[in-house]
């Protein structure tokens, strides 16, 4: 009992990190679909370098956090199905490495809005076109992440619906919330326009949840049909 609420303890306090580093990141982050509209966009993301390489640094943490919080879970889950537990393991292994991916994106884009202040009106205008291109790399990439996350994320709140590690509210809330933010990622790749509530309510469920974990952990497994 003891161990089960200690390693509930442990995954809600790096759930907290997550949650702790991953505000920030957006908001240093700068980008938005909207950026591209604006004519001096390649002047605002090299004026913004900075801040933009500090969310990246922030956006591989909490990456490597969930990565971690798999590592941690994977022996629990692989009691109960080790397919369940493989396939835990591998979603966050994805996600992790489209998460490099799309910051390598972002990356590439800084250096061309230096190259970008550097050249002349020619040469800007290329830059430009490159520049876009990148930008819907980085989204693209960023809604995959946001896929696969989703999909990793249920897998867990399955596992505790199983198990009883948690209230099955907490479950059953958490799998309701997750499947909005799947839903909606891929609505925004066929390009339908999604309210941002469908991200947001996640957002409140998480909180719940880590405050739960921080206070009671988890419980003695009890698996149901």
């Amino acid at each position: 009992m003891k161990q089960n609420q200690k390693t509930g303890r442990i995954v809600g306090l790096l759930l907290f990190l997550i949650m702790a580093a991953g505000i920030p990141s957006l908001n240093l982050r700068g980008l938005s679909t909207r950026l591209i509209l604006e004519p001096n966009f390649m002047e605002f993301i090299h004026d913004h370098a900075l801040g933009m390489r500090f969310a990246m640094l922030l956006d591989i943490l909490t990456s490597a956090l969930w990565l971690s919080i798999a590592i941690i879970l994977f022996p629990m889950i692989k009691k109960y199905k080790l397919s369940l537990a493989l396939t835990f393991f591998g979603l966050w292994l994805v996600n992790f490495g489209v998460i490099i991916y799309s910051n390598i994106s972002h990356l590439s884009l800084i250096s061309l809005s230096e190259h970008f202040m550097e050249m002349g009106a020619l040469d800007q205008n290329a830059l430009e076109v490159a520049g876009l291109q990148k930008i819907h790399d980085y989204f693209w990439a960023h809604f995959m992440a946001l896929i696969t996350y989703a999909s990793a994320a249920f897998v867990l709140f399955y596992y505790l619906f199983r198990t009883r590690l948690v209230p099955r509210f907490l479950s059953v809330w958490g799998m309701g919330a997750i499947s909005l933010v799947f839903l909606a990622s891929w609505a925004n790749i066929f390009d339908l326009d999604i309210s941002f509530h469908f991200y947001s309510q996640n957002g409140l469920h998480m909180v719940t949840f880590i405050g739960w974990l921080l206070i009671k952990g988890f419980r003695n497994p009890t698996v149901t049909n």
